[in-house]
């Protein structure tokens, strides 16, 4: 969840880093990246797994880590939603004009009476879908609209708790995706967490279809809801990123990429978890620049030459 304008010169300094191109990258590559950030130095944490369908795993950092997973964590609400609701998405949910207001539920404690106004002016008469798009991002809201949407999906799916247990009982992969909290809501037992090699089981399964009870239809939504690219085409991503400031400071890349040979599955999930001394904004600056950088590579990740 980002917070504040003053974060955009970070903000444009990752967009810069996304849009440049490398060739195909080997472990070593991406290893000799990883230890030119300094980590230690500079307070940031890194968990990384990368896997090739039909391979196994090709790289590991800290995979078994928890970590804050910020607004990544939207993809397993996302097939929560398809799931639970099924084929009442096109459904627009009911009492939205009351939850929507100051003191009416813990979901929007996080939010200011001026944001909640403009919530309430975006979201009402939205359905179960439209609210999973502007969930996802991929609308263009507000910050605050974002996280709305996603903190109304939650309510009506019985809250964290009520997400999580159906995950782990749809699959045993989900087990350490945790849902703790409402999205700007802090609670103060830090952030909704997950390890890198439980989202690449989350978007293997969306990447592969094995998902136990999904409809092919519903699918194909949540894939629509991460391709980065509508009009499609070799070597498409399907992505989702999170991003938390200023405590902890958070950034995310998780998702896929096609490939013909079969695809390649990543999580990539930095994080600065306490203050530094330093300028928050530039930590911020840093740790989009590394996370995302990191990603590129790891997206370009070849299979290691068997010997």
């Amino acid at each position: 969840m980002l917070c504040s304008p003053l974060l955009v010169k970070a903000l444009v300094l990752g967009a810069s880093v996304l849009m440049a191109t490398t060739p195909s990258v080997g472990a070593g590559d991406l290893d000799d990246e990883i230890e030119s950030l300094n980590l230690a130095e500079a307070g940031m944490e890194l968990g990384i797994q990368v896997m090739l369908e039909g391979r196994g795993v090709i790289y590991s950092r800290a995979a078994a880590v928890p970590r804050s997973a910020a607004s990544s964590i939207k993809t397993a609400i996302a097939l929560d939603l398809f799931s639970f609701w099924g084929d009442q998405l096109d459904q627009v949910p009911i009492g939205l004009g009351s939850l929507l207001r100051p003191g009416t539920h813990p979901a929007f404690a996080g939010f200011t009476t001026e944001e909640l106004d403009e919530v309430r002016t975006a979201l009402m008469g939205k359905s179960y879908t439209e609210l999973a798009r502007i969930m996802m991002g991929r609308t263009g809201d507000s910050n605050a609209v974002y996280n709305a949407a996603c903190n109304v999906i939650m309510v009506k799916l019985g809250g964290p708790e009520a997400i999580g247990d159906r995950l782990r009982s749809l699959d045993a992969a989900f087990a350490d995706i945790h849902l703790d909290r409402y999205m700007q809501s802090w609670n103060g037992d830090g952030d909704n967490a997950a390890t890198p090699e439980a989202l690449v089981n989350l978007y293997s399964m969306t990447s592969s279809g094995h998902i136990s009870g999904l409809a092919e239809k519903h699918l194909q939504t949540l894939r629509s809801l991460l391709r980065e690219d509508p009009a499609g085409g070799p070597g498409q991503t399907f992505e989702k990123v999170g991003t938390l400031y200023p405590d902890p400071m958070v950034r995310v890349h998780a998702g896929y990429v096609e490939r013909e040979a079969g695809n390649l599955v990543y999580a990539v999930m930095g994080e600065i978890p306490s203050a530094t001394g330093r300028d928050p904004a530039d930590d911020f600056a840093m740790l989009l620049s590394a996370v995302d950088q990191v990603a590129r590579l790891c997206r370009d990740l070849v299979e290691p030459e068997q010997h």
